[in-house]
């Protein structure tokens, strides 16, 4: 796998990303003054300060939850890298994020590469295993707030949900046994041709494995449910900073993981377009008027979303300076 990151990439990145900003910004502007000017400015007016200042601090958290959950999953892999460089190969991974083809989390491979000479093969269960505790949580999330609504519908689809992700789980876990014996089948019909292939996709389901075995995979499973669950309470206090003074924690969560999880089925880059209607949409379902609804759906993903690609963005460039010459391996 050749990954190669130029500036010319960096200063293309970075235009695409402002230009998925400034789309962002005039289709709520548009939208929202559809609703009429004076909703737009009753909206605006109503804005809490501290709601906002609780929503950032708690994407915060949610941030530092998720760099331990990364620094877990290297340490059981045996890969001997700093907790603060890992937390700063991960923030610049964010910048780009809302790229197509999932750059943002390949940079993070290819820096652990330069900087450290860590393969390809050894770091790619990192990869792994946060988009597998990522949905897991998503998922967990979602089912556990529908069962906690005053819905027997809501309630239904909870469980449907909860039996799917049960579901899903084993075949995480058992998913790493069954590929190991899928690759020895594949060399075998293969003649025991390309033996070096074989050998590395071998070692990639043997490392991967070492990040979904029980206990390390429950681990990073409940930081990302936590870390999510502390930016459904952040988007309970926007709400009441609103005035929903009936808007919990139950139904943040809801939102965050139903957005996210609506954003990813669009399969656009970090889900642009795809999880603010289903934000927005959710809102509404919950009593919020149409005004509100995207201004603050614009607030939510400003705040948990485009704040860390802008970060990352001006990291990125330090990062890609930064890379020594002459590589030396990480044990």
């Amino acid at each position: 796998m050749k990954i190669a990151f130029s500036p010319a990439l960096v200063k293309k990145a970075e235009r695409y990303v402002i230009g998925l900003i400034g789309l962002t910004v005039a289709v709520t502007l548009v939208v929202t003054l559809m609703a009429g000017r004076e909703s737009l400015g009753t909206s605006i007016s109503s804005i809490s300060p501290s709601a906002i200042a609780w929503l950032l601090g708690l994407t915060l958290f949610e941030s530092t939850v998720r760099f331990y959950r990364y620094d877990i999953a290297a340490r059981a892999l045996g890969l001997n890298v700093p907790f603060w460089r890992l937390m700063y190969y991960y923030t610049v991974g964010y910048g780009l994020l809302p790229t197509p083809g999932k750059v943002g989390v390949a940079i993070r491979l290819w820096l652990l590469k330069q900087y450290h000479g860590l393969p390809y093969s050894r770091t790619t269960p990192l990869l792994i295993m946060d988009f597998i505790t990522d949905a897991l949580a998503m998922a967990s999330l979602a089912a556990f707030s529908l069962l906690l609504i005053d819905d027997p519908r809501l309630n239904t689809i909870g469980w449907v949900l909860g039996i799917g992700l049960a579901l899903g789980l084993s075949g995480v876990l058992l998913a790493p046994r069954y590929m190991e014996g899928f690759v020895k089948m594949g060399y075998a019909m293969s003649g025991h041709r390309k033996p070096r292939t074989f050998a590395r996709l071998l070692t990639l389901v043997r490392t991967t494995s070492q990040v979904l075995g029980i206990k390390l995979l429950f681990s990073t499973w409940a930081l990302s449910f936590v870390g999510w669950a502390t930016i459904g309470i952040g988007i309970a206090f926007l709400m009441q900073g609103f005035g929903h003074t009936h808007f919990g924690a139950t139904e943040g969560s809801l939102i965050i993981s139903l957005a996210t999880m609506g954003g990813f089925i669009t399969m656009m880059p970090a889900g642009v377009g795809g999880a603010e209607v289903t934000m927005a949409g959710l809102f509404t379902m919950f009593g919020v008027p149409f005004a509100q609804a995207v201004l603050a759906t614009a607030l939510v993903r400003l705040i948990v979303l485009w704040s860390t690609v802008l970060i990352g963005l001006g990291l990125l460039p330090i990062a890609l300076r930064g890379i020594p010459k002459t590589k030396k391996t990480t044990k």
